[in-house]
């Protein structure tokens, strides 16, 4: 088994919500909403996959989980999520 800081390549995702809100704006409307910005990196290569998310509940957390895989082309064997 690998230790935490040697990690093979494509083994690790590291997921969290940045630490800000941005800014969503309707075109239609005009509103300003605040999102939050889920952001999934892989490891070896930083590639990354970020979106808006209305909150940092379970749902939106599930569900930004599941985009970015489906972006990403694969499930990883290990998720980090930031501590």
């Amino acid at each position: 088994m690998l230790a935490f800081t040697e990690r093979a390549a494509g083994e690790w995702l590291f997921v969290d919500h940045a630490g800000h809100t941005i800014d969503v704006i309707d075109p239609q409307t005009g509103e300003v909403r605040p999102a939050q910005l889920f952001v999934a990196a892989l490891g070896a290569s930083s590639y990354i996959f970020a979106e808006a998310a209305w909150t940092q509940s379970l749902p939106d957390w599930i569900a930004s989980h599941v985009r970015a895989f489906g972006f990403l082309g694969g499930v990883w064997p290990r998720l980090c999520p930031a501590i």
